[in-house]
């Protein structure tokens, strides 16, 4: 997994089910600054990543990390 961030993004998402519509409007930022941090093209900053798995996906990134590694 090259790109951390992105992959907790992912399989956070992934998870709950929703889609990068929701999460970008949960969070109040736009679908396409989402798509860019979920894809790898800009990285995210940490504070945003961390925020978004705890308040959108109500989990930790250490839990999402444990599932995107099949722990």
């Amino acid at each position: 997994m090259a790109n951390r961030a992105a992959d907790v993004l992912k399989v956070g998402r992934r998870l709950r089910g929703m889609t990068q519509d929701e999460v970008a409007e949960i969070y109040g930022i736009s679908r396409s600054t989402y798509q860019r941090w979920e894809n790898g093209r800009t990285n995210a900053p940490y504070d945003d990543v961390t925020s978004i798995c705890i308040d959108v996906f109500k989990l930790s990134v250490k839990k999402i990390n444990e599932v995107a590694n099949g722990l």
